[in-house]
């Protein structure tokens, strides 16, 4: 029941009170003065949200408020995207594996391009979603919606609002959202579960994981701002960032002026319009329909297809980064030699080891183990066998840093190394050597 609901049924109650009892008159008097207050304040809020673009919801005595906006690729100032996005969601659909980013049998429209702002960063049960906001794209554009929780107290209704629009056939994208988003829904349902839908079952993409896979190494953060920035070209001018919204959140509750959520709101726009723009030009530079990539981008998409079964994929990014100027490419080589070896293609395979140890200063020990096997195992050459350990132990205690791995690796390669020696000892050509 919303306020004004309320206020008729108590003026209801007053005019059925005995005319002698002045007392409780007078008490549903101040209390129906109070509703009235009440009534023009809410009328006040809503007005003030209506100014921003937001309509009530109602939710019982609970409210919170809504908003849609509609995009034009144009008016996102990418009118390719549309089929751009609609092209890698055909070939993600003709992928017969597994991938964290595939579409495969998700209908595009049910894909939700998903975010939130809190009150804080963790995710703790002190922690409140006050902005929920998604994209879906159409045929000739992208719809966002926002849902905010104007009040603390009607948190139902703003949660409720959310989840009777999203269904178990869905499919989130997020930046963080597994980790972050997600798990903060899923705290907050608990405490309105008897009054809002259950949690629906679905699928979800998380683009953190896929940025940091492939930049991690190239870029100061993976921040969404910074990724956008330097990987999609976006400029964001005057944008209010995510780390001010619990101080604005709380000087909209402190004075109810809307207006300063005005900038979290269009940050919070621009952030799941960004996701689809991300998972395009992520899905792109794995399908290699984009423009050529650093070596190192080339060679973690290589290490990506390569871990998810995807060889072939895996194989082509690797030659790809040989082609493109700069450093880096013994990374490469190597990795081919990898899936070479794996292949039972053993020539080439040490053809590759050879190049990785070739093209850098500072080789790599693992280029020069991978060596030393083929050499012991596949040529029965005892002695370059010894040759390849010892100069893969002579790099791995060079390094500046021993890691505990390195230790390990260490040990590793002394046990080859005294194993070669027990198989070559009393050969002229080991005496010849040490």
């Amino acid at each position: 029941m919303n306020v004004k609901a309320k206020l008729q049924r108590m003026k209801g109650h007053m005019r059925l009170e005995h005319s002698g009892e002045t007392e409780d008159k007078n008490r549903l008097q101040e209390a129906a003065e109070k509703a009235a207050g009440n009534v023009a304040a809410d009328d006040e809020l809503a007005e003030l949200w209506g100014k921003l673009g937001f309509k009530p919801f109602y939710l019982e005595e609970q409210r919170s408020f809504q908003k849609r906006s509609f995009y034009t690729f144009a008016d996102m100032k990418r009118p390719d995207l549309g089929r751009e996005l609609q092209e890698v969601y055909e070939r993600w659909g003709n992928l017969a594996l597994d991938h964290p980013l595939s579409s495969r049998n998700v209908p595009l429209e049910r894909m939700m391009f998903f975010d939130t702002e809190t009150t804080g960063l963790s995710t703790g049960a002190g922690n409140s979603i006050f902005l929920i906001g998604y994209a879906r794209v159409h045929d000739d554009g992208v719809e966002v919606t926002q849902h905010m929780l104007a009040e603390p107290s009607s948190e139902a209704a703003f949660l409720y609002g959310f989840l009777q629009e999203f269904h178990d056939d869905d499919y989130l994208v997020s930046y963080n959202g597994k980790a972050f988003d997600w798990p903060q829904v899923k705290s907050r349902h608990v405490f309105v579960r008897d009054q809002v839908p259950r949690l629906p079952a679905f699928g979800h993409i998380d683009l953190l994981h896929a940025a940091r896979r492939l930049w991690k190494h190239e870029l100061p953060s993976c921040r969404l701002s910074v990724v956008e920035r330097e990987k999609l070209s976006i400029r964001r001018l005057h944008d209010t960032p995510g780390s001010m919204a619990p101080l604005l959140y709380y000087d909209y509750l402190h004075e109810n002026k809307p207006d300063h959520l005005r900038g979290i709101i269009e940050h919070n726009d621009q952030d799941v319009r960004s996701l689809i723009h991300l998972y395009v030009a992520i899905s792109q530079r794995l399908f290699q329909c984009a423009r050529p990539a650093s070596v190192t981008e080339q060679i973690q998409l290589g290490k990506w297809c390569e871990q998810t079964g995807w060889e072939e994929a895996a194989v082509s990014h690797y030659e790809k980064a040989l082609e493109i100027p700069g450093s880096g490419k013994e990374a490469a080589h190597f990795q081919l030699g990898r899936i070479f070896k794996k292949q039972k293609r053993y020539q080439e395979a040490t053809a590759q080891f050879i190049n990785s140890i070739s093209v850098s200063s500072t080789p790599l020990a693992e280029g020069f183990i991978e060596l030393a096997k083929l050499h012991e195992h596949q040529e029965k050459s005892y002695e370059r066998a010894h040759y390849f350990s010892r100069e893969a132990l002579r790099c791995l205690k060079a390094s500046q840093k021993l890691t505990s791995a390195k230790r390990k690796l260490i040990k590793d390669v002394e046990k080859r190394i005294e194993r070669l020696e027990g198989k070559l000892r009393g050969s002229s050509s080991f005496h010849n050597m040490s």
